[in-house]
């Protein structure tokens, strides 16, 4: 059964930079990582409850996946990410039962710089490709707080200056959104909800959402509003009117944003203002916040204060907009 988001994989161009971009300046604390004894790459670790991002670069061009080389020199950002399964054999047999390729279970491992190694197992749909636009399942070799501890570098994790509790999201981009729906339903087995707007998050997309219902997570599907004119040159941020459009035109389908919990949205606003971190914030009718990419290695984050009347999974209603 997928039952979350297990890890939010961004690649990364100097791996010690993106650790103290995220550290000091976002206030997300690294604190575990090591280095792939396979595929040329290394990695950083951000642990927000049960899900982890991953900051990951290259180590060794010559062993490295071309797929990712061609990404990172479009520039840094999202490459994919990966569903928690707690049977990733069965799964696996249950989406080639449906007619879906896949790749696996296949063996990882992680060492980390005092020589501890965790391990998972992983399948792939179609190819083991990191930057692909399918994420990937994975089971890891423990599960709970010992999982948590293992990813934190064997400690407890710490929590994170920004106050950010939880991922609760994590959005694909594509051009079709009909066709990816029934495309995706029938990969994963997954039902999705009815289309809903993004003008809740102030961004001019249609989305359908995928609930994860063990940690009340989702993955969602968004593509743009149609518009009749190209996206303006300087729309660089999402969620800036064509911003939207320019990133699907460039970097095609795939992970274009995610969604973190905070405690407090007021308290992380004080936190990106002393960084002088530059966000899109808008108060009405629900709160949102959205760090622009440039901020954080090419990654765009979004900042919903998480009320436990509303599970932060779910479409709220957002929406003016300060810099």
């Amino acid at each position: 059964m997928l039952t979350g988001l297990d890890h939010i994989i961004i690649g990364v161009n100097n791996l010690e930079h993106a650790a103290h971009i995220f550290s000091e300046k976002l206030g997300l604390t690294v604190s575990g990582g090591g280095t792939h004894p396979t595929g040329g790459t290394a990695n950083r670790i951000i642990v927000i409850g049960d899900t982890y991002l991953e900051l990951i670069a290259v180590r060794d061009p010559a062993e490295t996946q071309q797929s990712m080389l061609v990404r990172l020199a479009k520039g840094e950002g999202y490459l994919n990410f990966a569903l928690v399964s707690d049977d990733v054999a069965k799964d696996s047999a249950e989406m080639q039962r449906r007619g879906v390729k896949v790749v696996g279970p296949n063996a990882g491992a992680l060492t980390s710089a005092d020589g501890r190694t965790r391990r998972w197992s992983r399948t792939d749909v179609e190819r083991p490709d990191l930057t692909q636009h399918y994420p990937f399942l994975i089971q890891h070799d423990s599960t709970g707080a010992e999982r948590r501890s293992r990813l934190a570098g064997w400690k407890t994790p710490p929590e994170h200056p920004l106050g950010a509790t939880s991922v609760s999201s994590a959005t694909i981009a594509v051009a079709d959104l009909d066709e990816a729906t029934a495309r995706f339903q029938h990969i994963y087995g997954l039902q999705a909800s009815d289309p809903f707007s993004g003008e809740v998050d102030a961004w001019d997309a249609t989305l359908v959402s995928f609930l994860l219902p063990d940690d009340l997570q989702s993955f969602e599907l968004a593509t743009p509003l149609p518009t009749i004119l190209d996206p303006a040159d300087d729309a660089q941020h999402m969620p800036e009117p064509g911003a939207f459009v320019a990133y699907l035109q460039r970097f095609g389908e795939g992970l274009c944003r995610i969604t973190l919990s905070v405690d407090s949205l007021e308290r992380a606003r004080d936190y990106l203002d002393e960084h002088e971190i530059i966000y899109t914030y808008r108060e009405q009718p629900h709160p949102v916040l959205w760090i622009h990419s440039d901020e954080a290695c090419g990654a765009a984050l979004v900042l919903h204060e998480f009320t436990p009347e509303i599970p932060p999974s779910l479409p709220l209603d957002y929406g003016d907009t300060n810099l």
